[in-house]
């Protein structure tokens, strides 16, 4: 990281260049989870419409590359995988040949301890790096921000990140944005019109996975869950959906709960998007779809680590139902049900 800090051109700190100026090329850092992304959207809106001399491109994971499709504020979208040495070669010469102006770590829940983000930084030459600050960070950032504060919601800490381009965080729209096309949303109307009850009813959407299996919660706890549902509300459309690599555990729920229960195959990010876009209200595990909930405005339960709640849905009405430990397997159906039948109710 010394060697790396050193490396880096220019002085150690610099102020914001005015952005008016001239055009202004951003490549913005986030290259994890989904719902990491998704909850960045609001901070690359804020950027892109800073000033109508800035280009933004978005460096993201494969896997979180869909959720940027179609938005209007991401001129380019290049793809990380950091488990491939050609993925790092590949990026590394497309960010050395696009001649940045300026580098936004997007990543400020993540120490800048990874030697991938100073070896981006390098590759871009870009005379701005702007990131939060503390410990290894100060080696690479030259437009240094207040460290995060881990305590506070990731969407209200990541404000800051849009003050070097002069934007005021209490005049903007921090909501994470999801954009799709017609073809989804008629795609996704026909999936919930042709479910039992979709017609006219309130749509309830339930995810069952989660990206790690310590948040798995059992299928026998979504199975009573949702019974209890059908016992409350009988004419309910409800769509369960999964990860492709669990269809089978999709499958084996919706047909425990019986009928009027769909099971919808989600091949990609994309179809499970549209799904979530088109629902009323949803259930789900710590994962990226409860960040989609919140890109589009509706109600949900989130069965969330306690320790994770800066990364609830921001903004929008959720149950939160803590789960302690290690895993999701100690937290009890009855809260979960108490928060279903609330979510319902209203």
């Amino acid at each position: 990281m010394r060697t790396l800090g050193a490396l880096l051109r220019g002085p150690r700190s610099v102020p914001p260049p005015d952005w008016d100026a001239r055009p202004y090329r951003v490549l913005f850092l986030r290259y994890e989870r989904i719902g990491d992304l998704i909850m960045a959207t609001g901070i690359l809106r804020a950027i892109a419409r800073s000033h109508r001399t800035i280009t933004v491109d978005a460096l993201v994971s494969p896997a979180a590359a869909p959720v940027l499709e179609q938005n209007p504020y991401v001129s380019r979208v290049l793809t990380l995988d950091r488990h491939s040495r050609g993925s790092y070669a590949r990026v590394l010469r497309e960010v050395r040949g696009a001649r940045y102006d300026a580098v936004v770590d997007g990543r400020l829940n993540h120490a800048a301890a990874y030697t991938s983000t100073p070896l981006l930084l390098l590759a871009s030459r870009a005379p701005y790096r702007i990131g939060t600050g503390g410990g290894a960070a100060d080696r690479i950032y030259n437009v240094r921000l207040p460290e995060y504060d881990r305590t506070v919601p990731y969407v209200e800490g990541s404000k800051v990140l849009a003050e070097p381009f002069g934007v005021d965080p209490s005049t903007v729209d921090w909501q994470p944005e999801i954009f799709l096309s017609e073809t989804e949303r008629a795609w996704a109307d026909v999936v919930w019109e042709t479910t039992r009850g979709g017609a006219g009813g309130r749509r309830l959407l339930v995810n069952l996975s989660a990206s790690e299996p310590r948040r798995r919660w059992a299928d026998s706890h979504f199975v009573a869950v949702l019974r209890d549902v059908r016992t409350h509300w009988p004419a309910i459309p409800i769509v369960l959906i999964g990860l492709p690599s669990e269809w089978e555990r999709v499958h084996a729920v919706a047909d425990a709960v019986g009928e009027g229960v769909r099971a919808e195959p989600t091949p990609d990010l994309r179809h499970a998007l549209a799904l979530v876009a088109r629902a009323e209200r949803v259930i789900t595990p710590d994962t990226s779809i409860s960040h989609a909930a919140s890109a589009f405005r509706l109600r949900s339960v989130v069965l969330l680590k306690r320790e994770h709640h800066p990364y609830a849905p921001w903004n929008t009405p959720a149950e939160l139902v803590f789960w302690d430990g290690n895993t999701i397997a100690g937290l009890a159906e009855a809260p979960v049900i108490a928060a279903v039948r609330r979510l319902l109710e209203g």
